[in-house]
């Protein structure tokens, strides 16, 4: 299922001219639209002309106007406009001119992934559309939420995932979704014509991903010992994951781990998740690997990590070599 609100309209054959994707959970937007492209299809199965344009490529009377460009053949037009929260309050009263005429065998889809639930009722025209029924939120799924998504992922392919499954594949993959799905259709392939999917089958599988030995690496960061550090790296290279990227990752992690040092104390754990934009399960993990560094060794690491990244731009040495030497450094302190 894409979003319960586009499957009723589709059910009743009631869609929108124009409809509101927003939230941050851009997968489910992505799949959202691709469920509506595909209903949008004609008898023949021919798909609808499809045009894309990001918001500052484009002024929103002239994105709208395209809409009345529809040939007259066919399975008529979609029109996708990205960012569409960008543009200022004046120029959103287009989108309330449109609806007044509609064009006919067109429909119209802003993606507005910066856009909060909140929001929507301090713009007029983001009301009227949330008054009108024509509002999608794609927000980010709680731990509890994940786990049953992912159960009916797992039913759309054929097979069953226990929560102790679900469960694990988040703890070794992460929670991004996309991720999980490819991660999901790997599993499924791998059990072969075994129906249920167990935490044993994830661990076997998951082992040898990108996804899953990129948090391996950087949970091991709090580590002591640099064993795990130097297996996981081993696992990435191995899986052909780039140096560039392994830097980024852990640096990403470091950085995540100042800004919660950083923090007030006393701050909430469900008020730091949003201001470190991590899903609120995930905070325990990280106060517990946060209160393993201090400040100033957290900052000597991700200088380490500029260091490195600089001899592997610069230096005809083996990459591997110096992403160890760095790694080798960046225990717990």
């Amino acid at each position: 299922m894409s979003h319960p609100v586009l499957e009723r309209h589709l059910q009743r054959q009631t869609l929108k001219p124009l409809y509101l994707f927003y939230g941050d959970e851009e997968f489910l937007m992505l799949r959202a639209l691709e469920r509506l492209e595909r209903a949008l299809a004609g008898p023949e199965g021919d798909a609808p002309v499809k045009v894309i344009l990001e918001a500052q490529e484009v002024a929103l009377p002239d994105f709208l106007a395209q809409a009345r460009l529809t040939p007259l053949w066919g399975a008529g037009q979609l029109l996708v406009l990205r960012r569409a929260e960008t543009y200022p309050a004046n120029a959103l009263k287009t989108i309330l001119q449109y609806l007044e005429h509609p064009a006919p065998r067109a429909w119209v889809v802003l993606l507005a992934p910066g856009l909060k639930a909140r929001d929507l009722g301090k713009n007029a025209v983001w009301k009227r559309l949330q008054e009108g029924d024509a509002t999608l939120g794609f927000l980010r799924l709680k731990e509890g939420e994940l786990q049953q998504w992912l159960a009916r992922e797992a039913q759309a392919l054929g097979k069953t995932l226990s929560l102790a499954a679900a469960r694990r594949l988040t703890e070794m993959v992460g929670d991004n979704l996309s991720e999980l799905a490819q991660e999901l259709e790997k599993l499924a392939l791998f059990a072969g014509k075994e129906k249920s999917l167990t935490p044993n089958l994830v661990s076997q599988l998951a082992s040898h991903s990108r996804t899953y030995n990129i948090f391996a690496l950087v949970d091991a960061l709090g580590d002591k010992g640099a064993q795990k550090r130097l297996s996981a790296l081993a696992n990435l290279l191995d899986l052909g994951e780039k140096p560039a990227r392994i830097l980024v990752m852990l640096a990403r992690q470091l950085r995540l781990l100042l800004r919660l040092k950083d923090s007030p104390p006393g701050t909430p754990p469900e008020a730091l998740a949003r201001s470190l934009e991590v899903p609120p399960w995930k905070m325990k993990e990280l106060s517990q690997q946060a209160a393993r560094f201090t400040v100033p060794t957290l900052q000597t690491h991700l200088w380490r990590l500029h260091q490195t990244d600089r001899q592997l731009k610069t230096s005809a040495g083996n990459p591997r070599l110096w992403l160890e030497w760095c790694l080798l450094q960046m225990g717990p302190g």
